[in-house]
């Protein structure tokens, strides 16, 4: 497995960050011998992957109710049985589209759940569920700065069937949006 390597941080941001790297690794050698089970779900091409432990269950994407004041990739609230819900648009989110895109009607919601929050993430596929050995979860707590990989969500890429999927962490992703709120 290759050794992480940290530059030097002075911006709290930057320090930040390393520490998630820091712990991201951490977390990804700790799985080296096990074995991992992992919904895996399609955005615009690209693969992400989410601990199994963290979804409650897929379900067709129920009617979205506008939510005022939200950011553009927050679509609204839904009603799953009987909770409303959060609706994420993850690939607006993330950046690969944008609004000026045609409205995109998702046919799936997944639904995740933390300690912190459960929100429903909005996908065209039926996510799959994979089991693979931790060993092939690289973390990417490699020098990376300025790339893709060195957004603080992600945790790992994982090589699965030819295709590279994204190991994102759900809660970073959206605490991360806290953390740039509050400056």
């Amino acid at each position: 497995m290759t050794k992480a390597i940290f530059p030097d941080f002075n911006d709290p941001d930057d320090i930040r960050r390393k520490n998630l790297h820091e712990q991201f690794y951490h977390e990804i050698t700790q799985l080296h011998s096990e074995k991992v089970q992992l919904v895996v779900f399609t955005l615009e091409n690209l693969k992400f992957a989410i601990e199994i432990e963290k979804v409650d269950e897929v379900v067709v994407s129920p009617k979205i109710h506008q939510l005022p004041k939200s950011p553009a990739y927050v679509p609204g609230i839904a009603d799953i049985r009987g909770t409303d819900i959060v609706i994420l648009d993850l690939a607006l989110k993330l950046g690969l589209t944008n609004e000026s895109d045609q409205p995109k009607i998702y046919a799936y919601t997944i639904v995740v759940a933390s300690q912190r929050f459960t929100i429903g993430i909005l996908t065209n596929e039926i996510p799959t569920n994979i089991k693979i050995a931790g060993a092939n979860i690289q973390p990417t707590g490699l020098d990376i700065s300025g790339s893709p990989e060195d957004e603080t969500y992600i945790k790992g890429i994982i090589t699965h069937n030819g295709d590279k999927v994204y190991f994102i962490d759900i809660d970073e992703l959206l605490e991360g949006d806290r953390t740039e709120n509050n400056k």
